[in-house]
């Protein structure tokens, strides 16, 4: 008799800008899940030798994404949920991550942070880089915003193809929403 249960695992991906609440949110429902929680910053962080090398840090980003990438679909087969909360600033990279999970017989969700207040994320952002233990993650709206440009925020279509998820507004997470 085959005693296997097979369980379904949950990718969760969290979407936004940076100050959007990205890291809050995915530290709620890390605790409310139990799930497992990989910011692929907090690993670069780890093994970055200089922090003022930005080379390295850039360099670092992709090797490190696919490296959480990978150990995600290992945790979905075994029925854990996963929160990876890269930014997913493209709907490509999105769906190429949601039709992944799909393949591997995972439930997906796509919590997307309102991005469209700047002057409210970059407020959030200078009171970060006040409290920060590093140097490394220390944001200047003038060598960032530019950038931002590419960011595609999902639309309420997008987020109706998950399983769930919704955009999240800041004054929401601000509150204590329930996830």
């Amino acid at each position: 008799m085959d005693k296997s249960i097979s369980k379904q695992g949950t990718l969760i991906l969290v979407c936004g800008l940076p100050g959007s609440g990205k890291t809050t949110l995915a530290k709620q429902i890390e605790i409310q899940r139990t799930a497992i929680r990989m910011c692929p910053d907090d690993w670069i962080e780890s093994i970055l030798l200089n922090s003022d090398d930005t080379r390295e840090k850039d360099r670092l980003r992709d090797a490190v994404e696919n490296l959480q990438w990978d150990l995600a679909k290992s945790y979905l087969v075994k029925g854990l949920t996963v929160i990876l909360e890269n930014g997913f600033w493209a709907e490509e990279e999105r769906t190429q991550y949601a039709m992944e999970a799909i393949d591997l017989g995972a439930r997906i969700e796509l919590y997307a942070m309102d991005s469209s207040d700047l002057d409210e994320l970059w407020r959030r952002i200078e009171l970060r880089n006040q409290t920060l233990d590093s140097p490394i993650w220390v944001m200047r709206r003038e060598d960032h915003e530019p950038k931002w440009s590419g960011f595609e925020p999902p639309t309420l279509e997008e987020v109706s193809f998950y399983d769930d998820g919704e955009i999240v507004i800041l004054s929401q997470l601000t509150n204590g929403a329930n996830i």
